[in-house]
This record gives structure tokens, C-alpha cells and sequence, in this order.
């Protein structure tokens, strides 16, 4: 069952933890029927957390303890 969790004037963010999705609703006009909805799972919804907080260091100068792994081992 779908719950509201967040409610702006021009999108909302609903949950379900029965099957532990998330849902994103955009209205970028005043009609309902521009309406989209984005859809994602668990694991999809943790890779957009962590790509926000890359992004958020990368905007606030910060180094991590640890480096990603993003380049090929020699």
C-alpha cells in the first residue's frame, strides 16, 4: 500500500514497505495530465543515496577516509 511520506506543490514521494519502493511523483504543470511518476526498489533507491551524497561532498570541498573505487587496477 502506497503511503505519502512527502508532499510539495509540485511532486510528492510516496512509500511502500510491503515491497520496499519508493515512488516519485512530478507535476511540472498545473495539468494533471503531464504528470510522471518515477518508480524505484530498494537497491536503485540506495545507488541514488549514495550518488546525492557524492555530490553533496563534492559541492562542500569534503575528502572521505576512503577512496571509491573507480579507476582500473593497473
Amino acid at each position: 500500500m502506497w503511503e505519502s511520506v512527502l508532499k510539495k506543490e509540485h511532486w510528492e514521494i510516496q512509500v511502500n514497505p510491503d515491497n520496499k519502493s519508493i515512488q516519485i511523483h512530478v507535476d511540472p504543470s498545473e495539468t494533471k495530465e503531464e504528470r510522471i511518476f518515477l518508480e524505484l526498489d530498494q537497491s536503485e533507491l540506495f545507488e541514488l543515496l549514495h550518488t546525492f551524497l557524492s555530490i553533496n561532498r563534492s559541492f562542500n570541498n569534503e575528502t572521505m577516509y576512503y577512496d571509491d573505487l573507480e579507476t582500473d587496477p593497473v
